[in-house]
């Protein structure tokens, strides 16, 4: 590019121009660094610069990182040789205790997570296997054979009013009463089985 371009600047006017708006690097000799460890980006066997475009760039490329004294890491320390040349600050390392703090967080959310999948996985093994019902079917069953329990019982004492009423002894009464009863719970044990899935192995009705 020839340096007809008005948007171009030697080092040295840049240098000027810096020193000018009282921005650090304002020395030829500190323009010329930041070139050389491509901080800036230069055009042309002259090396020119784009004004605008190396302002972005110095700053961006030199400027200390942002919220990192605010969380605890150490400031950077910039030598008044480096404020001048415009050279990114020593950063100090972090310290052992800040590290120990910072890493037991992320184990112990690490470690959360990969409990809850494990469990999440386990419940989904069993549900597969048959050996877990969710919730949600097992209220909804229960719901259904009680009322079914309700209105058998409800029916039963109708059925046998009038049974009943005509016997002259307790025996034969608790003879109608106890088939009743049998009818119910076999119901009872029928609707378990259908709706809640509990086996009719070892029941007696």
């Amino acid at each position: 590019m020839a340096k007809s371009d008005p948007n171009l600047l030697t080092q040295a006017e840049y240098a000027r121009s810096r020193a000018e708006r009282g921005l650090p690097g304002g020395s030829r000799e500190a323009v010329r660094k930041a070139v050389d460890a491509g901080r800036i980006s230069a055009f042309g066997p002259d090396k020119l610069l784009d004004q605008a475009l190396a302002d972005q760039q110095w700053e961006r490329n030199t400027r200390a990182r942002p919220g990192a004294t605010a969380s605890g890491a150490s400031p950077h320390v910039w030598t008044p040789d480096q404020r001048e040349a415009g050279d990114p600050p020593a950063v100090a390392a972090d310290p052992p205790a800040a590290r120990a703090q910072a890493e037991p967080g992320y184990m112990q959310f690490r470690a959360r997570r990969e409990e809850a999948d494990a469990e999440i996985a386990e419940m989904n093994a069993a549900k597969m296997r048959g050996a877990m019902l969710m919730r949600e079917d097992v209220d909804r069953a229960m719901f259904e054979i009680g009322r079914e329990l309700r209105d058998a019982l409800t029916s039963c004492a109708r059925r046998i009013a009038s049974e009943v009423a005509s016997m002259s002894s307790a025996e034969a009464c608790e003879t109608v009463i106890d088939r009743e009863h049998r009818i119910v719970l076999e119901l009872l044990v029928t609707s378990f089985r259908e709706k809640a899935g509990a086996g009719a192995k070892g029941t007696s009705a």
